[in-house]
């Protein structure tokens, strides 16, 4: 954890211009050389990058969600360079009685999504996963995916006035191209769990090799995001929402990517082909198939692939 006085130096760097020389420094402060090394070296050993040259000390440009970056949540928030996977931690965290929090690494060893499918990322994207506890049984659990995709939308728009839609099941993309997925997990009895966790993966900086056309903040312009101030935004929106849970339908369908042909495969071996009609109150997809409007939960899906008309 870094102290308050160290604190004052990263705002001071950070805020600055130019480089500021370590006498200017020592003497704004009050400390010795020595001292102001070591605050140096604190910073350092944060994970923040200080350079030093003739002209003086300066840091460079770091968006790390790093704890004391979120003033008065430094206790909730839990920041790793490296880890196995968010979502087991949060889990851990959850059934040791944190009410509320997030985990956040660089990188994961063992990330997943959906279907235990492996989450890739180069670094410097925001992986990250919520403690929540909303009065929000499990049938509901995809309304709680699907916020918590609308939530990133409006807060990537505030932002960066990015324009991106929701994918049903789980991802958020700007036209084809993913830019992030979700993933939720209830812990407790089915009316009413304990908690939730909700695990965010958004490519910001980087665009992991997929199989498939992926986007990033940085690639649709603005190579200048920063993880904390949308960590902050996503957060806050949906850790309010989940306080008062209110599913809307007509929000999840007016930010959904223009509904085609859909083939969805389910863990139970179904396979039902249909076009999409929009979200019910449990977040549950209403599959057209002939005629007949079928509601698909968030946990029955596979697989879903778009059918020629």
């Amino acid at each position: 954890m870094v102290n308050e006085e160290t604190l004052k130096v990263l705002e001071r760097l950070r805020h600055a211009d130019r480089p500021v020389s370590g006498a200017a420094l020592a003497r704004e402060f009050g400390v010795s050389r020595v001292a102001l090394w070591k605050r140096f070296e604190a910073l350092r050993a944060a994970g923040y990058s200080v350079a030093a040259d003739r002209a003086g000390y300066r840091l460079a440009a770091s968006d790390k969600p790093l704890p004391w970056e979120f003033p008065g949540d430094e206790g909730k928030l839990f920041h790793f360079d490296t880890l196995a996977s968010t979502m087991d931690e949060a889990c851990r965290l959850g059934l040791e009685g944190l009410a509320e929090g997030a985990v956040v690494a660089e990188r994961q060893s063992a990330g997943r999504g959906r279907a235990q499918r492996k989450w890739e990322s180069a670094g410097g994207d925001l992986l990250v996963t919520l403690i929540l506890r909303p009065a929000l049984p499990l049938a509901f659990v995809g309304a709680l995916g699907l916020e918590a995709l609308a939530c990133l939308a409006d807060t990537l728009a505030e932002l960066y006035g990015l324009e991106v839609s929701l994918k049903w099941p789980n991802d958020l993309v700007a036209g084809q191209r993913k830019m992030a997925g979700v993933l939720v997990e209830a812990f407790g009895a089915s009316d009413q769990p304990r908690f939730y966790t909700v695990g965010l993966g958004l490519n910001v900086h980087t665009i992991p090799d997929l199989d498939r056309p992926a986007a990033s903040v940085a690639s649709l312009g603005h190579p200048q995001a920063d993880r904390r101030a949308i960590l902050a935004g996503w957060r806050q929106r949906l850790a309010s929402w989940a306080r008062d849970p209110r599913p809307e339908p007509t929000r999840w369908n007016a930010l959904s990517s223009p509904p085609t042909p859909l083939a969805v495969d389910t863990f139970d071996g179904r396979t039902m082909a249909g076009f999409p009609q929009g979200f019910d109150r449990t977040g549950s997809l209403l599959l057209d198939c002939a005629g007949i409007p079928i509601p698909i939960r968030y946990g029955e899906v596979r697989r879903t692939q778009g059918v020629a008309r």
